[in-house]
């Protein structure tokens, strides 16, 4: 049941999102559109997958811990798992051992399928030596029923345009990045890519630097780096 719980989480993103604006009508969406672009740019890509994905930068301690938190709020898995994972992606990229190979194991598995791999543990050595990403790998769940909970009491308003949604387009762009560079089988870049996440389509580029923070001339997740949050 377990390996069945982040998907439960999204599932519950689509069905609060569908029946809020069906309840509340679009007018909070744009809250939720400029909480995605916010969350994409400085935690989903800068945060989750620059930095913990792949060490291509430095910041303060301070600005970790926030960025940290908010890393395990997006509803993608906490750092160490998606982490864990996706260095595994690296690794076997568009082979029958991709967790998320849209020619291998399929568009409906990216979807809705269940990512599991044995993920050696020195693939993510530098995360388990973290009790704060350890901590938040434990009490992951907790927190996002803990937000649901609270929410749904203090203002079923925000769960819907403040948690649910953002959390949702940030789940969507993820696929995004899964299946449009990687859908002939090789890894390209993807202009569409590049618009709808904010500077993740240089997938090429990103796949053979994965060191490097920026992927390209406009990337605009790199620039909010750079200007933001690099030491």
């Amino acid at each position: 049941m377990k390996k069945y719980r982040i998907r439960i989480l999204q599932g519950f993103f689509l069905t609060a999102g569908v029946l809020g604006i069906a309840y509340y009508g679009l007018q909070g969406l744009l809250v939720s559109l400029l909480l995605y672009v916010l969350l994409e740019i400085f935690v989903g890509n800068a945060t989750l997958h620059r930095y913990y994905g792949h060490r291509s930068f430095e910041m303060a301690s301070w600005k970790e811990r926030i960025l940290r938190w908010l890393a395990h709020h997006i509803g993608v898995g906490s750092v160490l798992g998606w982490t864990g994972h996706h260095r595994w992606h690296h690794k076997y990229s568009d082979t029958e051992h991709d967790l998320h190979s849209p020619t291998k194991q399929g568009i409906m598995h990216i979807l809705f399928g269940i990512w599991d791999a044995n993920i050696p543990r020195n693939m993510v050595k530098d995360l388990l030596v973290d009790k704060n990403i350890i901590w938040w790998h434990k009490n992951y769940f907790r927190y996002h029923v803990t937000v649901i909970v609270v929410l749904a009491v203090i203002s079923p308003w925000a769960l819907v345009f403040v948690y649910a949604l953002p959390n949702l387009f940030c789940l969507l762009s993820g696929y995004a990045i899964a299946i449009l560079p990687h859908r002939s089988g090789e890894v390209k870049n993807d202009i569409l890519t590049e618009i709808l996440t904010f500077g993740e389509g240089a997938h090429e580029y990103h796949h053979d630097n994965p060191k490097e923070y920026k992927f390209s001339k406009y990337d605009i997740t790199a620039f909010a780096i750079n200007k933001f949050l690099k030491t």
